[in-house]
């Protein structure tokens, strides 16, 4: 089993490298101002140091191998850790393969790729939406507002659902990707519903669950 858990972390410190390996690669030839931030559109609408593509990669492994160690609830995290690092590596993966899709269009003069981004973002909740019911209570992953926190019945309940609508709502607005002229229209909408319909979902079940106690 420890065999098999330092084989894990190896490959997470592998897909997080790559980026930065590509990153170094093409340092001379990247302008010190870069694309950091996107519109709905894929427009960039925000620039930055080029230092971003370094730190991001780097922080979200740091960050999420440090997490489970100082949550107040990390005993929880045994419970949900084969989730925990598919998340983990979902996380890298993304990360990577967007940081560097951006890099290749900096370095080739392009802006071809940077439409597909608000449909990458699609994809990154669909897969987080394919493990989001094994989650189980803590203070760092998952939907985390006073009523799921609260009760860890509600927090159960709340990430089933949300895990099921997060899946099928991404998986429908990838495919409005390539039906809809002006994306954007979609786009705000149902990132609106991915993240308000759980919270209201998890106040609507803990108000029930008072009412029978």
């Amino acid at each position: 089993m420890k065999r098999e858990k330092i084989i894990q972390e190896l490959v997470l410190i592998l897909l997080t490298l790559l980026p930065i390996l590509y990153l170094g690669l093409n340092w001379s030839v990247l302008p010190e101002s870069v694309p950091i931030h996107f519109d709905a559109k894929g427009e960039p609408n925000g620039y930055g140091s080029r230092y971003v593509y370094l730190i991001l990669p780097l922080g979200i492994y740091l960050l999420m191998l440090v997490l489970p160690k100082i949550d107040p609830r990390k005993a929880n995290y045994a419970v949900f850790e084969g989730s925990y690092y598919k998340l983990r590596l979902i996380m890298a993966v993304f990360f990577g393969v967007l940081n560097t899709t951006i890099l290749w269009g900096i370095v080739h003069q392009t802006n071809s790729v940077q439409r597909f981004l608000p449909l990458s973002l699609f994809f990154l909740f669909m897969l987080i939406g394919n493990y989001m019911g094994n989650f189980r209570p803590n203070y760092f992953v998952g939907i985390k507002v006073p009523w799921t926190l609260n009760s860890d019945e509600v927090w159960i309940r709340t990430h089933k659902m949300a895990g099921k609508l997060w899946f099928w709502c991404s998986l429908a607005g990838m495919a409005l990707f390539f039906v809809v002229d002006k994306f954007e229209w979609i786009f705000i909408p149902l990132m609106i519903v991915l993240v308000v319909v759980p919270i209201v979902y998890s106040y609507v079940i803990y108000q029930q669950l008072e009412k029978k106690s």
